[in-house]
Order: C-alpha cells, then structure tokens, then sequence
C-alpha cells in the first residue's frame, strides 16, 4: 500500500485524561505540518468533547464516527482517499474511564467492525493490563510513557494490517429506533446554516425522552464538529480536494444507544444534508422502524424533492417541522441547553 494513501492516528487517554498520540506520518509532511497534526488530539477525542459538553454525569461514549468522502476536481490516484472513520473503545482502569481513539483514513471501503473489535477486545485491554503487571513488578522503575509509546506502535501497526479489509456483512438483530430529532445543515461557499427540529419545549414527551440522549445540545454539535475535526486533519495530510460528509455517528451508555443518521446532496456546490437522531427506545409505537426505512425517507428528501414537512410527519408525527432551533450562533446553542435540554 502506497503511504501516501493512508492516514493512521491512535491516541490514548488515561485515568488523569492526559493524551498520548502515536501518528503514522507522512514522509513528505513538513515539520510544521506535523505539529499542526499532533494538535488535534485533544479536539478530536471524542469521549473527552463527550464529558466537557455534558451537565449530566452519565459516562455517554463516542464509538464510532464514520464520514463519506467526496470529490470535486480531478485529483491523481496519490489524494484518493475512500474512507474515514473514527473508532473509541471506553475502559475502565482503577475505576475511572480510560479511552483508546483511532482516526483512519484509507483508499478502501474498511471492514470497520474487524478494527473496532480490534480495538476494543485486544489493544485496549492489553493496555491496561500491561499496566497493571508492569506496575506491580516494576514499581518506581515502570516508565509509563515509554510504555503507553511502545503499546501504541504496536496497536497503529495492528490496525494497519486489518487496514484494506474489504467491508463484510454481517448478521445483526434487526432493531428498530425511535427518531426524536432532525438536524438540516446546508453549506456553501458563502452559506451555511443549520437547524434542529424535534418535539415542542413544552411537550411531554420531550422530556420523556431527554435522558436517552447526552443532551440535544451535545447532539447538535456533533455533526459539525466532527466534520470541520475530518476537513483538518485531511488537510494537514495533504488532502485538499476531498470533501467529508458524516454518515453515522454511534453513541451509548450502558443499555442505552444513540445513532446519527446523515445522508447529503449537493446540487452546484451547494450541499445539503439532514441527519436523524436515532434512539432504541423500547416503547412499542407506529413510529418505531429500521435503518433502512429512515435512510430512504431522507434519499426521498434530497433525491425527490419530496416535500420535508411530510416526510418528517412520516417519520415521526410527533415531531414539529414547522418550528426550528437554529444551531449557527453560540447563543442559539445556548437558548437549546438553557430550553430545550432542561425539563419541565
């Protein structure tokens, strides 16, 4: 595999929330490009936004951010890149949350499910169990960072070798999720807005449903956010030409889990995009149904031109489409923590 088409970073943070990084760089990257990269590890690591964007002391984690890419100039075959993808495992060491993040981008479409338990049945728990012995026999003598450096190459170098895995199928329990939220987003060169619509602030079954997600919020940001992490890091690499779109975005937090569903469209530069808040509520009711069903509804949207207030009626007839948060401003991010994240 040619290097120049792959992008691998793993970074781990410890009890105390200090991050350590290990970067798969670039030959022909500059030095200053180089620590412009090792900067993004703290804005990138998901579980640590997770905890600073939270009023609730629920350990919400992020386990999955994976974004479609898009080009729109001709580029050589040395810019492609297919896939990107952002995998955490959440472990507890010595009671408190450890997590181990990677970031891979990559000319292939991954077996994403092959890295990630990887990641989370191999790398991480041999981490913290090379800890634990290396502490008990080594004592004052143990170098932690030399340690943490050395499981870090070897985990880079073990996702490496899954990296050009093509993606398989694989069986899954059909569930069905309950939507609460959907968030538009419409970018351009010299626009760019977007919108949050769910159920009424004063309507009950808001706050039924508040605690099965970090906040509306934390779900609000997160699309952008981890966006405008992807845009700077193919960028610091050297990936100019490419364009990231989210596609899924996984959350949970013991039996509760959230997905992210987006699906964009760009007609003359203009992209727009409409994600779903999905929750695996419980609650038997007509509004509850599969991935497949919502990923349809959305393609009719931006492919059809099928009219958006009935689709979301569709989707959810509970939630207003007439009534819309708007996201752009900090104060408007604020008036959601301040209104739509407090109970009644």
């Amino acid at each position: 595999m040619n290097a120049e088409n792959l992008i691998l970073c793993l970074f781990y943070s410890d009890e105390e929330k200090r991050v350590f990084d290990k970067i798969k760089f670039y030959e022909s990257l500059s030095n200053e490009s180089k620590l412009e990269i090792r900067t993004l590890s703290l804005r990138f690591l998901g579980p640590l936004l997770l905890a600073e964007g939270m009023v609730r002391e629920k350990e919400w984690t992020l386990n999955r951010v994976e974004a479609t890419l898009s080009s729109f100039k001709k580029i050589t075959e040395s810019e492609i890149i297919q896939s990107f993808t952002c995998l955490n495992s959440s472990q507890f060491f010595k009671g408190i949350m450890t997590n181990l993040f990677a970031i891979i981008g990559s000319p292939y479409t991954e077996d994403v499910n092959l890295i990630y338990h990887k990641l989370i049945n191999y790398i991480h728990p041999s981490i913290i169990q090379g800890i634990i012995v290396n502490e008990s026999i080594n004592r004052n003598e143990f170098n932690f960072t030399e340690f943490i450096d050395a499981e870090l190459t070897r985990g880079i170098n073990l996702i490496e070798q899954s990296v050009g895995s093509a993606r398989k199928m694989y069986w899954k329990k059909k569930i069905n999720y309950y939507c609460i939220g959907i968030i538009e987003r419409i970018q351009s060169e010299d626009l760019k807005e977007s919108y949050l619509y769910t159920f009424d602030y004063d309507d009950p079954l808001k706050d039924k449903y508040l605690s099965d997600i970090p906040s509306y919020y934390v779900m609000a940001i997160l699309p952008d956010y981890y966006e405008n992490r992807i845009i700077e890091t193919l960028r610091n690499f050297n990936k100019n030409n490419i364009l990231p779109s989210i596609s899924l975005i996984d959350l949970s937090y013991q039996d509760k889990k959230v997905l992210y569903l987006e699906e964009f469209l760009i007609i003359k530069e203009k992209k727009r995009s409409y994600g779903l808040i999905l929750i695996n509520s419980e609650v038997e009711s007509k509004n509850l149904h599969d991935q497949t069903f919502y990923k349809q509804k959305l393609r009719l949207i931006l492919d059809k031109n099928k009219n958006f207030e009935e689709t979301i009626i569709e989707i959810n007839s509970y939630i207003n489409p007439f009534e819309k948060w708007d996201l752009k401003s900090p104060d408007s991010l604020s008036k959601i923590q301040t209104v739509l994240d407090k109970k009644k």
